[in-house]
């Protein structure tokens, strides 16, 4: 019989997940699903340490240019159980205010349990010495240097602020910072195959789940508070809805593919986008999707099984280079093309200490090679729409209008199917793309860029 695993605190499951992140370089979400799994705690227990291993990992530059203030030696030579106990002590202290003894009581007997019990009275002298600190001078101010404020107290990497204060004003530059580190719920969209959202809410509401009506796409719902784990309820695993972010629920009504339609969508992993098209064609007609990775072809598979899609093809390919058979075949076509993903970091608390300046201009031109591709593949009268995650120029409107002066039998068509949703934006919908800012809307919206191409016949 195997034995069964202890239960454990939210603040030792949130210590065991940042020790996967800090020194094996997981993914933030990957590493607390895989403690969770493992360790299954209460749904409380569970919610708290999310907020801890978010938000520990988010603020890490804050946190440790704190704890640089208290401490007699380099932040680097502590030793790495230790250096992750006192962030996450840390940030119980500063963001939530949690009660200081059980915070401090709970550090050192964490210290003194993963790292060492000689490092227990460090570990208390640096907890209590903050707590008898005048805590708002530990971190730089918007007033004293805007520069350090970004980098510093809202712990943004230096190259992505110098991006921003360059590209941005400096009143956008912070409403940016503020936003990607602020939760803002869990958007999921309603599969309309399977039942319609005012009904999907009164489902939630009987799982003690409230959802509300949100964004600008007809199935979009957000969860707000603690939800815990989604992927195990029985409404998921019918596939009543699927997990996607309010702005990524929009690249679909702006392709609009007819039931019975030819779909190509050449970076199609995890299927979310892939699965909404397939919805929106009444699962009527035949979508071909493509990924460079193998392994994530279960993925997409997966997703469209638990929403009962039948459509959809999935296959690894590089999309630079798809077979002959597809030239000219494809009605419409998706490209979701890979991307820096700044305008989602509200939902990724690593995601910026895992990029560079250089990837910009890296991952536009190769977005470009994916869009130049995509044109062989559209038969002429077809549309493809061009989408990222991110709010860069190189990467959006640039690649646009390179496209353009490239292939003089494209242009640029009014995003028709957004225009109903998003009436206020008319103006700029008729245009044939949209730049969405996290900061620039009151629907809490992801930084999407969307583009809608058509092929003359």
């Amino acid at each position: 019989m195997a034995s069964k695993q202890p239960k454990l605190g939210a603040r030792n499951l949130a210590y065991l997940a940042l020790c996967q992140i800090e020194k094996d370089g997981a993914y933030a979400n990957i590493a607390l699903k895989q403690v969770l799994n493992q360790y299954h705690p209460q749904p409380r227990e569970g919610r708290l340490a999310a907020e801890l291993v978010y938000g520990t990992t988010r603020m890490r530059l804050a946190l440790d240019h704190i704890l640089k203030q208290f401490l007699n030696k380099p932040l680097e030579e502590l030793m790495p159980e230790l250096k992750i106990i006192l962030r996450l002590s840390l940030y119980q202290l500063h963001y939530l205010q949690v009660e200081p003894y059980a915070a401090v009581n709970e550090g050192v007997s964490m210290t003194k349990k993963y790292a060492s019990p000689r490092l227990a009275g460090l570990a208390n002298a640096v907890l209590r010495n903050y707590l008898r600190s005048d805590r708002g001078k530990l971190l730089p101010t918007k007033d004293d240097d805007l520069r350090q404020y970004l980098h510093l107290a809202l712990s943004f990497p230096e190259w992505l602020v110098d991006y921003l204060l360059v590209h941005f004003s400096p009143q956008e530059a912070e409403a940016f910072c503020l936003h990607a580190n602020q939760h803002h719920g869990i958007a999921i969209r309603t599969n309309t195959l399977k039942v319609q959202r005012d009904e999907l809410v009164e489902l939630l509401a009987a799982e003690e789940i409230t959802a509300e009506l949100a964004g600008f796409a007809p199935e979009t719902l957000l969860l707000s508070g603690g939800v815990g784990n989604l992927s195990a309820l029985d409404l998921f695993q019918k596939g009543y809805f699927a997990v996607q972010g309010q702005s990524s629920q929009l690249v679909g009504h702006a392709l609009s593919p007819r039931p019975g339609s030819r779909v190509l969508d050449l970076c199609a992993a995890p299927g979310g986008k892939t699965t909404h098209l397939a919805a929106l064609m009444g699962n009527q007609g035949e979508i071909h999707a493509f990924d460079l990775h193998p392994h994530k072809l279960g993925l997409i598979e997966d997703n469209a099984r638990r929403l009962g899609i039948d459509i959809i093809t999935a296959a690894a390919a590089d999309s630079r280079h798809l077979p002959e058979s597809y030239q000219q075949t494809a009605d419409y076509i998706l490209l979701d093309a890979p991307c820096s993903g700044l305008g989602v970091l509200a939902a990724r608390s690593d995601s910026r200490f895992r990029k560079e300046i250089t990837n910009i201009d890296a991952l536009a031109q190769l977005s470009y090679q994916l869009l130049a591709a995509a044109a062989t593949y559209l038969r002429p009268g077809g549309r493809l729409c061009y989408s990222t995650c991110t709010i860069t120029e190189e990467e959006n409107a640039a690649n646009i209008r390179r496209f353009l002066a490239e292939h003089t039998d494209f242009t640029l068509v009014p995003l028709e199917g957004l225009i109903p949703l998003m009436p206020e934006k008319r103006g700029r919908l008729a245009t044939g793309e949209i730049q969405l800012l996290p900061f620039d809307n009151d629907h809490d919206l992801e930084g999407f860029y969307i583009a809608l191409l058509e092929k003359q016949k």
